[in-house]
C-alpha cells in the first residue's frame, strides 16, 4: 500500500503537467507550414493591392461590431482584443506575388488572403473564415 500512495501524487503531476501544456497558445506569428503560395487562389489581390487596403474596419460575419486592422510595415495587428483577449497579429509575406498572410489569432496559427466580391474586399481565412471589408 505504501508503494501504491507514492504513485499516486506522481500520477497526478503529470496529468496536471499535460494539461498545462495544452493550454499553450501562441502569442506571435508562425510562418511555418503549408506555403502561402500554394493557398492564395489565382484572382486574388497583389501584393501591393492587399498592403494598401488591408488597414480599416472590416465586418465579421455574425458579429455585430467591425474589427479594425492597422499594418505597419508589414506586420498586421487588429485595434480590438476579441480573440481570446488577444489581437489578431499577422506577417505580410514577402516572397509572394499575390497578397498572402500569416496570421494568429485567438492564439491559433492560419494563413489569409484577400480577393474582391462584388467590389468589395474580402479577407479570406484558411479556416474557412470570410471578413468584409466596410
Amino acid at each position: 500500500n505504501t508503494q501504491l500512495r507514492r504513485s499516486t501524487p506522481t500520477l497526478e503531476l503529470s496529468a496536471t503537467s499535460a494539461m498545462a501544456e495544452a493550454d499553450i497558445k501562441l502569442t506571435a506569428v508562425t510562418k511555418d507550414g503549408t506555403a502561402l503560395g500554394k493557398l492564395i487562389p489565382a484572382g486574388s489581390l497583389s501584393k501591393e493591392e492587399g498592403v494598401q487596403g488591408i488597414a480599416g474596419n472590416w465586418q465579421i460575419p455574425g458579429v455585430t461590431e467591425p474589427i479594425e486592422l492597422t499594418i505597419s510595415g508589414m506586420s498586421v495587428v487588429s485595434v480590438q482584443k476579441p480573440f481570446g483577449n488577444q489581437p489578431l497579429m499577422g506577417e505580410v509575406e514577402e516572397s509572394e506575388r499575390l497578397f498572402g498572410m500569416h496570421v494568429t489569432m485567438g492564439g491559433f496559427p492560419m494563413k489569409a488572403w484577400m480577393t474582391q466580391d462584388g467590389g468589395k474586399k474580402v479577407l479570406a481565412f484558411s479556416n474557412g473564415g470570410r471578413w468584409s471589408k466596410q
